[in-house]
């Protein structure tokens, strides 16, 4: 009975029997989860429409669907909206391109730069997956935290645009502060968590 329900995805599960977090209440992201069972704390496995990639999602997202839009299996891209626990919002853009080549990925780091509409500098971070490659950058502006992720795909064609902003302005400004170090340290440990599906690699569903 127990693995019947584990195997089940939770877009067929009865509502009554999901996790009692903002991720489950909403269908359109519930179509997304791949599980009911925890990533790790607070997150749960998430799968692209395009079937392309994977990632750790939020308990408190919501992905939205007037926002989503998808080409074939080709691009995707949508909103996600967050409550966080402490009070802050979050929000994450993601843009996935199954066009984009290992090759380019500077031209795709200044494209990021010039949405973002900052000049930053992107690092190059250290991942165990050689399969892919994780470009990460970090700015304030208007009271707003911005943590800026480009992924590409090593072995395929693919790139990830991944944006994540929290809002720190007015009374969210000294919890902002006081959590910076860890939650700089848990959006990179998120990013970390998307990952390239390749033609090698089974994915439920």
């Amino acid at each position: 009975m127990d693995n019947d329900k584990t195997n089940t995805k939770p877009s067929e599960m009865n509502p009554e029997d999901l996790p009692d977090v903002r991720a489950f209440h909403d269908e359109f992201t519930r179509g997304f989860l791949q599980s009911t069972e925890e990533t790790r704390p607070g997150y749960y496995p998430f799968l692209s429409g395009t079937g392309a990639y994977k990632m750790d999602f939020p308990a408190g997202g919501i992905v939205g669907e007037k926002g989503y839009g998808r080409i074939k299996k080709k691009k995707e891209g949508y909103l996600v909206g967050i409550e966080n626990e402490n009070g802050t919002g979050s929000s994450i853009t993601i843009n996935y391109d199954s066009f984009k080549i290992k090759d380019h990925v500077e031209s795709y780091l200044d494209n990021l730069k010039d949405r973002l509409g900052k000049e930053v500098e992107f690092k190059k971070l250290e991942i165990e997956d050689d399969q892919q490659s994780l470009y990460y950058a970090y700015f304030e502006r208007n009271g707003f935290y911005t943590y800026a992720g480009y992924l590409q795909n090593e072995k395929n064609h693919g790139g990830i645009q991944a944006v994540y902003q929290i809002d720190c302005g007015g009374r969210q400004e000294e919890v902002c502060k006081e959590n910076k170090k860890a939650v700089k340290d848990r959006i990179i440990e998120w990013m970390k968590s998307i990952q390239f599906i390749n033609g090698d690699e089974e994915v439920s569903g």
